[in-house]
């Protein structure tokens, strides 16, 4: 008995879940988008971004070298220590040879809600009509509920994880990310 209702529980659980949260929109539209949204992610102690935020941006330029987008927003507040993410990020893209017309920062934000919500101003600001947004494969789900919840024209994109990351630090990223995504809903920040 005790294990029908736990099998009813989880499977009503995960409807639930999946109905809130719905399969991140990873496919392209247009050819070229007018920005790039980048997620910020927390620096190393010392300021220097760290490998998550370095993955982020890169594939943020390749997407711009490739000629998919316009311009970079970079999104972050100082959230984990006393850097902003949006400034190291900024400072990294520059140091990697992107041009500063090309870039936008929010640096407000400190949490994935803020992120989009705030640049979502900025698209509106300097009428950006469509995005990408960038950010890691275990985050992409809670990043599109965003997208959506701003309703922001757009395609998620996830940057690889850092090749240090072993499958098994990936799997429990997802799981974690998802986790708590879900126990937030409950607490009502959806």
């Amino acid at each position: 008995m005790l294990k029908k209702i736990v099998g009813w529980f989880g499977l009503i659980n995960f409807v639930v879940f999946i109905t809130v949260f719905k399969r991140p929109k990873k496919k392209y539209e247009y050819v070229k988008y007018d920005c790039a949204i980048v997620c910020g992610y927390p620096t190393n102690n010392d300021g220097k971004p760290s490998k998550i935020m370095k993955s982020r941006v890169d594939k943020a330029i390749e997407l711009y070298n490739e000629g998919k987008v316009k311009f970079i927003i970079f999104s972050g507040g100082s959230v984990k220590n006393k850097y902003k993410e949006a400034d190291i990020m900024e400072n990294y893209a520059l140091e990697l040879g992107i041009e500063q017309n090309v870039i936008f920062k929010e640096d407000k934000s400190m949490c994935t809600y803020h992120n989009l919500m705030y640049t979502k101003k900025i698209m509106d600001t300097y009428n950006l009509k469509n995005c990408l947004v960038i950010t890691n494969s275990w985050h992409l789900r809670k990043a599109d509920h965003y997208a959506r919840k701003f309703k922001l024209d757009h395609a998620m994109v996830s940057a690889q994880a850092p090749k240090s990351y072993s499958c098994l630090k990936i799997i429990i990223l997802h799981i974690s990310t998802n986790f708590k995504m879900y126990c937030n809903l409950f607490k009502g920040y959806y």
